[in-house]
Parts: C-alpha cells; sequence; structure tokens
C-alpha cells in the first residue's frame, strides 16, 4: 500500500511546504519508492509510493489533469480497469499504460462525486479541484485503504495514518475515553471515531466533500443490499457462479510488478486462495506462487497436533506450483515486534497476534 495526505488551509493561508514534508516522512514505511508534493495557494496534498502493479512503476502522484484545475492523490488499486478504460473512451489499445490514478481521475471528469460508485478496488483518495473550491474525498467499499481526517473551523488535514495528522500542531493529541469505553466493551458500531478525539476515520463506502468556507457533505454511496437476490437453477450452478467470482477477485490481485505471494495457514480461506491464485497464474504462463506459513515445530508433543497444522498446508501444497516459505512462530515473541505493530496501528486493537503476522510480512519482503 501506498500513503496519502493532505491540508486544506479553510482560512485560506497559504499551506506551509515544511508541514507537507513532515507528513510525507512520517508514511515514508508504507511507500518508500516515490515521493511527490504539490501545494498551491491553502491545498496542500501529498503521496508517498509503494510500486506494486506493471503500471505503478510509472505513476507519478500528486496527479494534475491537463487543465490545472483537478489534482489527485491516491493509494489505489483499481480492478475493472477494461471496465473504465471503454467507459472513459480511452484507446483499449494502450489500456495497460493507464496508470489507476488517471482512471480515478478520469472517472471524477465524466461522473463526479458519484464516481467511486463505477470503481471496483481497494482505494483512498482526495481530489482538489480549483473550478469548484473543493476537496473531494472517497473510500473503496470495503474500507482496505485507510482515510484519517481532521478537521476545525481553520483546517482540514487528512492522511492514511494518524501519525501523519499529529505532525501538525494544530492537530490536538487528546484521548477519546467513548472510543476507550466502547473497545473495552467490544462495540465497534461507530466506524468513524478514533482513540483521539477530533480524529476521525472516513468510513468505507463514503465519500466526503469539504466545501468553501469548510463545510463537510459526507455521503454513503453504497451498501449491500440484503433483498437482493440470485436465483439458479441449481446447486452446480451457484458453486460455478461463486468459482467465477472468486476466480477474479484472486485474478485481480494477482497483477503485479513482482513475485506474487500468499499467505498459507492451511484453512479453507487461505488454501482456496492460494490453489486459486496458482491455477490462475500457471494459466498466465507465469511464476510458482510463493506461500508463507506459521509453523510451531518446537511445541511439546501433545499439544503440536493442536496448534501446528503443517498437515493441511502439505496438502495444499503436494498439488505443486508453490514455493513454500516458513517462519517458526514458537521462536517469536510478542516482546520483539508487536511495539511495531502498535507503531503502525496508531491505536489498540483486538489481534495481538499480529506479531505473528509481521514476521510472515518479514519473511516476504526477504
Amino acid at each position: 500500500m501506498s500513503a496519502i495526505a493532505g491540508i486544506y488551509s479553510i482560512d485560506g493561508k497559504p499551506v506551509a511546504p515544511n508541514d507537507l514534508e513532515r507528513m510525507a516522512e512520517s508514511l515514508a514505511h508504507r511507500g518508500s519508492d516515490r515521493q511527490g508534493l504539490w501545494h498551491k495557494g491553502p491545498v496542500g496534498l501529498v503521496h508517498r509510493m509503494l510500486w506494486t502493479t506493471p503500471e505503478s512503476l510509472h505513476e507519478r502522484l500528486p496527479l494534475i489533469d491537463g487543465t490545472g484545475d483537478l489534482v489527485l492523490t491516491a493509494d489505489a488499486r483499481i480492478d475493472n480497469r477494461d471496465e473504465l478504460v471503454k467507459a472513459l473512451g480511452l484507446a483499449s489499445s494502450l489500456s495497460d499504460e493507464f496508470s489507476d490514478s488517471e482512471l480515478i481521475l478520469g472517472a471524477y471528469q465524466k461522473w463526479g462525486e458519484r464516481c467511486p460508485e463505477q470503481l471496483l478496488g481497494d482505494f483512498a483518495f482526495a481530489i482538489w479541484d480549483a473550478k469548484r473550491q473543493h476537496l473531494f474525498c472517497a473510500r473503496d467499499p470495503m474500507g482496505v485503504r485507510p482515510f484519517y481526517y481532521h478537521h476545525s473551523a481553520l483546517l482540514f488535514v487528512f492522511a492514511s495514518e494518524i501519525k501523519a495528522l499529529h505532525c501538525l500542531s494544530q492537530v490536538p493529541r487528546l484521548l477519546n475515553e467513548m472510543r476507550v469505553a466502547d473497545y473495552l466493551v467490544r462495540l465497534f458500531e461507530d466506524r468513524a471515531i478514533t482513540f483521539y478525539r477530533d480524529i476521525l476515520r472516513l468510513p468505507a463506502a463514503h465519500s466526503l466533500i469539504v466545501a468553501r468556507g469548510g463545510e463537510i457533505r459526507l455521503r454513503r454511496y453504497w451498501a449491500l443490499d440484503p433483498s437482493r437476490e440470485v436465483r439458479l437453477r441449481s446447486d452446480d450452478e451457484y458453486a460455478e457462479a461463486f468459482l467465477g467470482l472468486f476466480t477474479e477477485a484472486v485474478r485481480c490481485r494477482t497483477r503485479s510488478a513482482f513475485p506474487v505471494g500468499s499467505t498459507l495457514s492451511g484453512g479453507v480461506d487461505s488454501s482456496s486462495v492460494a490453489c486459486t491464485a496458482r491455477r490462475v497464474l500457471t494459466a498466465a504462463g507465469k511464476q510458482t506462487l510463493h506461500t508463507f506459513s506459521a509453523i510451531f515445530p518446537g511445541l511439546p508433543e501433545k499439544v503440536l497436533p493442536l496448534i501446528d497444522e503443517r498437515r493441511y498446508m502439505s496438502a495444499v501444497l503436494a498439488m505443486g506450483g508453490f514455493e513454500s516459505h516458513y517462519v517458526h512462530a514458537d521462536r517469536l515473541s510478542p516482546l520483539t515486534d508487536l511495539d511495531k505493530v502498535l507503531w503502525h496501528m496508531d491505536e489498540a486493537f483486538l489481534a495481538p497476534n499480529l506479531y505473528m503476522h509481521w514476521a510472515l510480512y518479514r519473511a516476504a519482503q526477504e
């Protein structure tokens, strides 16, 4: 994932480049491949690039349209690229040359604030619209990409992580006791509040407009329709339809400029993803799939069968087409990496075993 940040001085004061630099530096761990800054008058945008897809290798953000009236910063992976290229009237023969950010900006030019409804994928982005004098922001339907913001009478500031907001002296560091109470009783119905007062999370499937004068308009652009039904003729047709959707979802995420990997615990979820990804890569004539698994060989024999699931991992790997990598989780300690996880998360969370995931990600990076 890459990182974004930005400042909109509602009182009209010019954005200080040093503020943008500090925000960019605080997010360097999310995007070590390229940094981009843009500012003009009361608005400034930040981008930290992490190369993932082939298109991202040549992508430069913030992106300015030909008129200079629209400027975009985005942390995004768009999956319905071919559909968008066609809808936007772009040359299909050049579809591989269009970056995801160009497609997002094109969608905004065509559909305005309804553009998120046309995007499939994971995204968080902000567009400064100079003609309308407003900042348009949006987050993907599942909330995969993060988007935090602080709003006051003088300032609107946003970022992929809370620590970037705290680079500005105008952003307070006040504990949100209501969020602490919710956390202790495990209530998570409020998707906007954070552990900090005056710092909010843009909810998934929502867009936000900061208009001139500081007025904020929040809009939900998508919601699951529980009344909608898909009716097919047999169980086999349901299974075939699901497999088609599942395969396409996995295929989209194998679009990469680098070797592709998957975590493999031996459970149904990760095994299904790994097997489907291997099949997709093989059909495309690409490399084998790397798998990353946590194992516990040092545990006592009496508990080992209850914890270590290598027998299930082995059943998947026996199908071939994989290059397996193992992390000895029994040698790990929460004290080693949990502080790093907490630093990245900026808030308390209910998954203390993330230190094991951290070790898996480190193995994948290596």
